[in-house]
């Protein structure tokens, strides 16, 4: 009887271990297949967030030096312009002062200065019409980089909306994949102490 009862104990004992042994394997891979996918997930965000700012610093830098490209263009037209300018109304001082002596020294030369001035207030209009056209233009092409900008701003703005989604949505999967782990790792805990305690 005392044999029989030992027997009985030792296949017990075997049969405990054999089922110990099996569930540190399950769990054993439950917490390797947890970890690899958890790796998984944090290289994905880490490439996506990359990613994100390697597009960021290359538009910036687009942007940049765009706008340099810009404000060199506008500060070479002003400076031409305004030495064109001054270029003119130093003729026309000149004409002017030339007028004057002219008138001084002989009245009888005034039909023909004032056929100069009038040729010179042709000029004059024709040369106003040109820079009122030059205005519209430079106005025009004002309106049409500030449109392209608030156009590509709009776009970034919505890309980065987007980025900012799936970067939330990636943080949730985090976060109840890490529950997961935990409400494991509890069970886990309760079927050892079961067994344990069966023991």
């Amino acid at each position: 009887m005392a044999k029989q009862y030992i027997d009985m104990r030792n296949d017990y004992s075997d049969q405990l271990n054999v089922i110990e042994n099996n569930f540190n394997t399950e769990r054993q891979k439950i917490l390797n297949r947890n970890a690899e996918e958890i790796k998984g997930l944090f290289q994905e965000q880490k490439a996506i967030e990359i990613e994100y700012m390697n597009t960021r610093s290359r538009k910036e830098d687009e942007y940049t030096k765009e706008l340099e490209k810009l404000r060199t263009q506008d500060a070479n037209d002003q400076a031409e312009q305004k030495i064109k300018l001054e270029k003119e109304m130093q003729i026309l001082q000149k004409c002017m002062e030339d007028m004057k002596a002219v008138y001084r020294l002989n009245e009888e030369k005034l039909d023909f200065n004032h056929k100069v001035l009038a040729d010179r207030e042709k000029v004059n209009k024709s040369m106003l019409e040109s820079l009122k056209k030059k205005e519209r233009k430079f106005k025009e092409v004002k309106s049409t980089v500030k449109q392209k900008f608030e156009t590509q701003s709009q776009k970034f703005e919505k890309d980065n909306k987007a980025m900012t989604k799936d970067y939330k949505r990636f943080t949730k999967e985090y976060l109840l994949l890490q529950k997961k782990y935990e409400r494991f790792e509890k069970s886990d805990k309760n079927r050892f102490h079961e067994i344990w305690s069966m023991n």
